[in-house]
């Protein structure tokens, strides 16, 4: 059941149409014709080729995501790919366009063109064909959230045009209380004007509906905020945040003939914040009281334009096959942010509501940016069938900034550099392979976090390099082991003594990282990782003692389970268990305090089972089995809670 718990009348007039709708929809589900499936497969772990992280819908195992990767996020540095083309997303796709992502790093970086250090999130567009196919999918968990997904495959000329097309709605209740809601929406044609030739237009938009500002704690001193008690939110409920975010282009590949194969893509994102809000329980102290302060931005926002151009002429010799490759690459991000303004409340109990009227924010000049990145580059890859494989990449690129702050003259960053690539493997056997490589990047370094003291501003691009090496052993009976080594190093960002968040020094993550994927025994397929890690951190700063040795938030081991069992004798209905372990974490740049170790253990069930003609998936899970407490950390010394136990249940049906 949907609890409609919003206390502002817009949102639970909202939320009674979205549990209206559920309900429609769930009574359609028994009139609708048969279709062949496409979302009832779905099935990330089975999918799952390695442990390094791989999403497909609403369903993740591996010990990577896009926002981490060996300790860094790839999607902060810009290395988000679509279709495998360059791409710069100033925020998150919506699952009615995406299908997956996987996340490209080490062994699956191999081949890949111009990887880069941390790895490359690789997004791809919902498939569509010949069948007119529409997929449901109901979920619902015990806090009173819900969700309603919609996806359409549709067939106009047999083999040459389809379209896919999805909608969604989301009431979402999060960890801390507080709610929101969401929209999504997306189109997508899939044009073949010849039989080597594709076109992929698409736009999609996300539209964020009051989403109050999750509470954000920050001790007075080196200690961890006493328990806070989750899912109780203290307010106050105008604080909400308006988001709309916008992606749409169009991409094509084609095969030219002699070998030869172009790729082209030109994209546009936009991310404009109507509202936006930060809620702060600052000089918390033991006794659980804390001064609130609550900061209010005018609107913000990001406009992405980016594309790529690439031409690629592929010749065999014997076993031996040959490719080379030229692109161009480039983006102009153009943002507006900064001028917020805040007030302050008296101490009291952070779990004191705060019923107080909105008060008059007067807003403060804003700061606007433009970046610039051209990349040009040309690679060469090698594959000799039964040997290994080699690749080798040059790219150069040129980047502008320009920062135009209230108050100050016009800053100016002009950069340029040349950033080199080698990856190479061996096939000692048919089950064993050896791998190495090296690249070096040009990364975007995100934005100062809520808690700092130039929040939401814009940090400069930087340098990055990576060494790693590993093996690949397919293992007889139907696992696969992926053992390897790595060392990647960047500049480090924290906040300093005066609370503003800049570049500290240098930070070095190396470590070890293993994978085992596959049918460990009969009916029961595994995915299990680990990284074993020594992130480190150097320079003036650590020896002046102003900052700790142990980066911000990086443990030095994490730990990652998923299983699922086939059970003998119930057909179609599998068993699921995924555990993940995160190792201690420093929690401010001194490292005067930790986070401890934790261990969170999720349990359920698969069932695949027909409803009526339609192929159909229910699945149940509960979260956080032990509902084990932790705290995720925003910025050096203030954190938010952790999601406690709940149940979740997702209803597919293909039609």
């Amino acid at each position: 059941m949907i609890i409609c718990s919003a206390r502002n009348p817009l949102a639970r007039t909202i939320c009674d149409a979205f549990r209206a709708s559920i309900l429609l929809s769930a009574a359609s589900l028994v009139l609708a014709p048969a279709a062949q499936a496409q979302r009832v497969t779905d099935n990330a772990a089975a999918g799952a080729e390695d442990a390094f992280g791989t999403s497909i819908g609403n369903e993740r195992v591996g010990l990577y995501s896009g926002n981490d990767v060996r300790g860094f996020s790839p999607v902060t540095a810009n290395n988000i790919r679509l279709e495998g083309l360059y791409f710069d997303r100033p925020a998150a796709f919506t699952d009615r366009l995406v299908q997956s992502n996987v996340v490209r790093v080490g062994l699956t970086a191999q081949n890949y063109l111009f990887p880069a250090p941390t790895g490359i999130v690789d997004y791809k567009i919902r498939p569509a064909g010949n069948d007119l196919v529409v997929s449901t999918m109901l979920g619902l968990n015990s806090w009173g959230g819900g969700r309603l997904e919609i996806d359409t495959q549709i067939p106009v000329v047999k083999d040459r045009l389809s379209l896919v097309a999805g909608v969604a709605g989301f009431v979402d209740e999060l960890a801390p209380g507080n709610q929101s809601f969401f929209g999504s929406y997306a189109l997508a044609a899939r044009w073949k004007p010849g039989r080597n030739i594709e076109v992929i237009p698409f736009w999609s938009r996300i539209d964020l509906y009051n989403r109050e500002a999750a509470p954000l704690y920050t001790p007075e001193g080196a200690f961890l905020p006493p328990r806070i008690e989750r899912r109780k939110f203290p307010g106050p409920e105008w604080a909400d945040q308006r988001n709309t975010v916008q992606h749409y282009g169009a991409l094509t590949k084609a095969r030219l003939g002699g070998g030869w194969d172009f790729a082209a893509g030109l994209f546009r994102s936009t991310s404009d914040s109507a509202t936006n809000f930060a809620t702060n329980f600052t000089a918390l102290r033991p006794d659980g009281t804390a001064v609130r302060r609550i900061t209010s931005d005018p609107p913000l926002s990001l406009a992405g334009t980016s594309g790529e151009l690439r031409i690629s002429k592929s010749f065999t010799e014997g076993p031996r096959r040959h490719t080379l490759h030229a692109a161009l690459r480039g983006r102009e991000r153009v943002s507006r942010y900064g001028g917020g303004a805040s007030v302050s409340y008296a101490r009291a109990p952070v779990e004191q509501l705060l019923d107080a009227p909105e008060p008059d924010f007067r807003f403060n000049p804003q700061t606007d940016e433009t970046v610039r990145q051209a990349i040009a580059g040309i690679a060469y890859d090698g594959r000799w069938q039964g040997v290994g494989g080699l690749s080798v990449g040059l790219q150069h690129t040129w980047y502008r900034k320009r920062v135009d702050r209230p108050g100050a003259a016009l800053a100016r960053t002009d950069d340029e550099a040349w950033l080199p690539n080698v990856t190479a493997s061996i096939e000692a056997t048919k089950r064993l392979a050896f791998y190495g490589g090296y690249t070096r990047g040009l990364e975007e370094s995100g934005i100062a976090p809520d808690n700092a003291a130039n929040r939401t501003e814009a940090l400069p691009a930087i340098l990055t390099s990576q060494v790693d090496a590993g093996l690949r052993w397919k293992i007889p009976g139907g696992m696969s082991l992926v053992a390897g080594v790595f060392d990647v190093r960047k500049p480090y960002f924290a906040a300093d003594n005066a609370n503003v968040f800049r570049e500290l020094g240098d930070v070095r993550h190396r470590g070890v990282e293993l994978s085992a994927t596959g049918t460990l025994v009969p009916r029961l397929t595994v995915v299990a990782g680990a990284v074993l890690m020594k992130p480190r951190v150097t320079g003036e700063a650590v020896e002046q003692g102003r900052v700790g040795r142990r980066p911000l938030g990086q443990p030095s081991r994490i730990l990652t389970l998923a299983t699922q069992y086939e059970v003998p004798g119930l057909d179609g209905v599998q068993l699921t268990l995924n555990v993940t372990h995160r190792g201690t974490r420093a929690a401010d740049t001194r490292n005067l305090v930790f986070l401890p170790a934790r261990t969170i253990i999720d349990a359920g069930f698969r069932w695949r089972f027909d409803l009526g003609d339609n192929p159909a998936l229910l699945r149940v899970t509960m979260l956080n089995v032990m509902n084990t407490y932790d705290l995720a950390l925003v910025g050096s010394g203030s954190y938010q809670v952790n999601a406690p136990r709940q149940v979740t249940m997702f209803l597919t049906v293909d039609f």
